[in-house]
């Protein structure tokens, strides 16, 4: 299964930024004399051709502003830390999910609460608000989004035709989901032709659905606590739920399963009849003329339905010296101008342009803008120091849960609960 990639991305910041408040002026400057415009993106080929489609645009309307689009593929959170300890970064930049606390704490991002409640400002209402406020930090906006996504469960129609099992449809448990998988899972020879379906690995973002649904969480809500929720009744009867599926049932290809095929898409390839994922790989399925295949939402649990969100977006340089022109095309490239090119490869955040494009009604798509209504929001986003605490201790749990490591669920998650509040307070001295 195709992973979030680069959405993902995670960088440290040097310490020492300074904070730049926020302009009360919030007209443009996007007129009279001539102004350029720094872009950084981790974006190349077709995704850097796009955003200078949006630039180009733009540039006709404002012939006195030039953009210049700086696109770094490699490294991109070294070039752009190195740009910011230096003072010298783009004036707008893009940047993943998981570090938009990091960047607001360190001083690296704009307020852009002013600017979006000023007379140049943007409609809220105009977004759908659950990606909208992946942006907002304690209330404040600090990023608007590029794209996004959910997930979903894919499924493969040949297989359930085969199998004589109806569609899954919206509304079905995690029960539901297991004994399904549990059905499609094929054996010859005692050899597993295909299983029943591929979930996220060790990947924590892709846990939420499951986790959360049980009444589970890895940290509290105000960030502050591991201790009762990571280790809570609902995390533990999730992540024992899990591991049966992995190897009890054996309904799930182990890690060492999936490189057996050295990267193969298993959903794609069909050796999985189901495959929960986010929107990425939708196109190549369509056009593969072998594959049959239907989305669904995601399973609920006794808590309700989750779903998880994995975004892109961009901010305002905090030390840009054209901030108010800056502002004046970061709302035009995330709003509906932007959004109307971004849409024909991802998803929209922006509701008129996701209508008229069809992202609310298309079969495929309609599950994962669905879901966009049961977002819970990750970790990272909660806390600046989970990524240097609880999140090392379940990824190393995870890691050894996915080796196949012989391991008892409930004492496992004590003590990664522990640890995680030993790790936070130190990080919070």
């Amino acid at each position: 299964m195709k992973k979030a990639g680069k959405m993902l991305l995670t960088m440290s910041l040097a310490a020492g930024l300074m904070l730049t408040g926020c302009s009360k002026d919030t007209s443009t400057d996007a007129k009279g004399d001539q102004i350029t415009l720094r872009v950084g993106t981790w974006e190349g080929g077709e995704g850097q051709a796009l955003q200078q489609k949006v630039a180009d645009s733009y540039m006709k309307k404002h012939p006195n502003v030039k953009i210049e689009i700086e696109s770094v593929p490699d490294q991109y959170g070294t070039k752009l830390l190195t740009q910011i300890a230096g003072g010298d970064a783009p004036d707008i930049f893009q940047v993943g999910d998981g570090d938009i606390r990091l960047y607001m704490e360190k001083g690296a991002f704009e307020n852009l609460s002013d600017y979006a409640k000023g007379k140049n400002g943007i409609n809220y209402d105009d977004y759908y608000q659950n990606v909208l406020d992946v942006g907002k930090i304690d209330g404040e906006l600090y990023t608007l989004p590029k794209d996004y996504s959910t997930l979903a469960v894919y499924y493969n129609k040949k297989m359930f035709d085969e199998a004589k099992i109806p569609y899954p449809k919206k509304g079905w448990t995690w029960d539901d989901f297991y004994a399904t998988a549990k059905k499609l899972t094929k054996k010859e020879n005692g050899n597993i032709v295909h299983w029943g379906t591929e979930m996220g690995g060790a990947e924590q973002r892709f846990l939420i659905p499951l986790l959360y649904g049980y009444g589970g969480s890895f940290i509290s809500n105000d960030g502050k606590k591991f201790e009762g929720y990571l280790n809570s009744y609902g995390s533990k009867d999730a992540l024992n739920f899990y591991h049966d599926m992995y190897f009890k049932d054996k309904i799930v290809p182990t890690t060492s399963d999936s490189e057996a095929f050295k990267g193969v898409d298993l959903f794609g390839a069909q050796k999985t009849a189901m495959a929960l994922g986010g929107r990425w790989p939708i196109m190549d399925y369509r056009k593969n003329p072998d594959l049959k295949f239907g989305t669904v939402d995601v399973p609920k649990g006794p808590k309700g339905e989750v779903n998880s969100i994995f975004y892109a977006g961009y901010g305002l340089y905090s030390k840009s010296e054209h901030k108010k022109a800056a502002w004046d095309y970061l709302k035009y490239l995330t709003g509906a101008e932007g959004g109307k090119v971004f849409a024909d490869h991802a998803f929209t955040a922006v509701k008129k342009v996701a209508e008229e494009k069809g992202q609310t009604t298309d079969k495929d798509f309609k599950p994962f803008v669905d879901g966009i209504q049961n977002v819970q929001m990750f970790p990272e986003r909660i806390s600046p120091y989970y990524q240097a605490t609880g999140s090392k201790e379940v990824a190393n749990l995870m890691e050894r849960f996915m080796l196949g490591k012989k391991m008892n669920i409930d004492k496992e998650l004590d003590q990664a609960a522990k640890n995680s509040d030993e790790e936070l307070g130190k990080a919070q001295k």
